[in-house]
C-alpha cells in the first residue's frame, strides 16, 4: 500500500456538511484505481467546546439520564463533519458511498467535563487487506488544547471488492467476541429490551449532521436495498453504553463494538449482556431470533 507525503489541514472552525455530502455523492462516479494510494492526511480544528443543548439532545435521544454528561460516545459524533471533510478532498481515493462501518473503538484516560475547550482531529491512519475488500482505519483524536491528549477513537471502514498491491496476505476479520464465541455462558447472561423508533435515524441526524439517506426513510433507504431506514451504528453503541455504563464499578475507559447487521426502523432489539471481572460482554440482538446487530466490550 503506497502512500503520499504527510500533509495537515487546520481548519478555523467545524466545517458545513451539506457540501461534503454533495462531494460524497458526486465521488460515487470515482473509479478506484489500483494499487489504492492513500494519502497520509490529518484534519483538525482547535479551541473547540461542547453545546449543552446538543449535548441534551443527544442524552435524550440516547438514553443518557445526565443532561449535561458527556458520554464517551460523544466526541466522535461533533468530529462528523471533519470526517467528512477529509474523505471528500480532492485526492482521497475512495469514494464514500459503498463505505460500510464495521468496527469502532473508543477509548479515554478521564471523563469530559461540559465547559471544557478541546482540540479535536481526525486522521486517515492503516489500511489492511481482508477477504472482504480493503479496510481503512480514521483515527479522532481529542486534547487539551495545544496538550495532551484525553479520548480517541478508531473507525474502521470497509470498501469490498478493493484490493492494494502489497505482498500482505489477507485477514480473516475481527475475532468474534466472547459473548459470542462461548455460548456455555448464556446462562450467565443478563437482557434488557430496546426498542428504535420509526424517526430515530432523522432525530440522530440532526443531531450528529450525518444525513445519510440509509438512515432517514424508507424510501430513501430501498434506494439503497433496505427495506427500511435502518438505525445509525453510533446511535445503537451509545444505545448500548447508556444502558451498561453504570453497572460498572467505575467510568469506562474503553469500548470496542463490531457491527454485524443492520437495525431496521423501526424496531425492538434484545440486549444481551454477561459481566466479568474485566468489564461487560454484550450482543444487541434481533428481537424475534439470534442475528446479532453488533457486539462488543465495556471496560
Amino acid at each position: 500500500m503506497s502512500t503520499t507525503s504527510v500533509r495537515v489541514f487546520d481548519l478555523p472552525a467545524l466545517p458545513p456538511v451539506l457540501p461534503a455530502f454533495a462531494r460524497a455523492a458526486w465521488s460515487a462516479t470515482r473509479s478506484v484505481r489500483s494499487p489504492v494510494t492513500m494519502p497520509d492526511w490529518t484534519v483538525r480544528v482547535a479551541g473547540l467546546s461542547f453545546d449543552r443543548q446538543q449535548i441534551a439532545a443527544y442524552n435524550a435521544l440516547c438514553g443518557f439520564g445526565h443532561a449535561e454528561q458527556v458520554a464517551m460516545t460523544y466526541p466522535q459524533v461533533l468530529a462528523t463533519p471533519l470526517y467528512l471533510n477529509l474523505m471528500t478532498r480532492p485526492g482521497f481515493p475512495l469514494p464514500l458511498m459503498g463505505l460500510v462501518h464495521v468496527r469502532n473503538s473508543i477509548e479515554c484516560r478521564r471523563a469530559l467535563a461540559i465547559d471544557e475547550h478541546f482540540d479535536l482531529s481526525v486522521s486517515l491512519a492503516a489500511t489492511r487487506e481482508v477477504r472482504a475488500g480493503l479496510e481503512l482505519d480514521l483515527g479522532i483524536a481529542l486534547s487539551e488544547v495545544g496538550g495532551e491528549g484525553l479520548w480517541q477513537a478508531t473507525m474502521t471502514l470497509l470498501k469490498r471488492g478493493v484490493r492494494s498491491d502489497d505482498s500482505t496476505p489477507a485477514l480473516s476479520g475481527p475475532k468474534p467476541t466472547p459473548l459470542d464465541a462461548a455460548p456455555a455462558e448464556a446462562g450467565l447472561a443478563q437482557y434488557l429490551s430496546i426498542q428504535a423508533s420509526e424517526d430515530t435515524g432523522r432525530r440522530y441526524a440532526r443531531i450528529s449532521q450525518d444525513y445519510n439517506p440509509i438512515h432517514l426513510h424508507a424510501s430513501t433507504a430501498k434506494l439503497f436495498g433496505f427495506k427500511r431506514a435502518i438505525a445509525h451504528g453510533l446511535w445503537s453503541k451509545a444505545r448500548v453504553l447508556a444502558e451498561l455504563q453504570g453497572k460498572l464499578t467505575r467510568a469506562p475507559r474503553l469500548f470496542e463494538v463490531q457491527f454485524r447487521q443492520p437495525l431496521l426502523l423501526p424496531g425492538r432489539v434484545t440486549l444481551r449482556y454477561v459481566k466479568a471481572r474485566a468489564g461487560i460482554e454484550f450482543a444487541l440482538l434481533e428481537a424475534s431470533g439470534g442475528r446479532v446487530h453488533l457486539s462488543g466490550s465495556l471496560r
